[in-house]
């Protein structure tokens, strides 16, 4: 069974949105320690942006991939009706 053009749209955004979600947050992350490497008494002030956006980018990725997903699953094209019993 060959994918529909909607259904390939839905397959490179559920990869491309896991990979920039989790490049994001990854790089938050580090940030995050970077922060509290620089002020060794940090409190939350010091790490709490770049916690948040981590946070933004796993959401966005999830986001994402439920998006891709429902184009995948309900992208399929109508079919023609040529008189056929369901």
């Amino acid at each position: 069974m060959a994918l529909t053009r909607s259904q390939k749209i839905g397959l490179v955004v559920i990869f491309s949105s896991i990979a920039i979600g989790m490049l994001g947050t990854i790089g938050s992350i580090f940030g995050s320690f970077e922060a509290l490497e620089t002020a060794e008494n940090a409190g939350i002030g010091g790490v709490g942006d770049s916690i948040r956006n981590a946070l933004l980018f796993s959401a966005g990725g999830i986001v994402g991939a439920v998006v891709g997903t429902s184009m995948l699953i309900f992208g399929r094209t109508k079919r023609k009706s040529g008189g056929e019993g369901i």
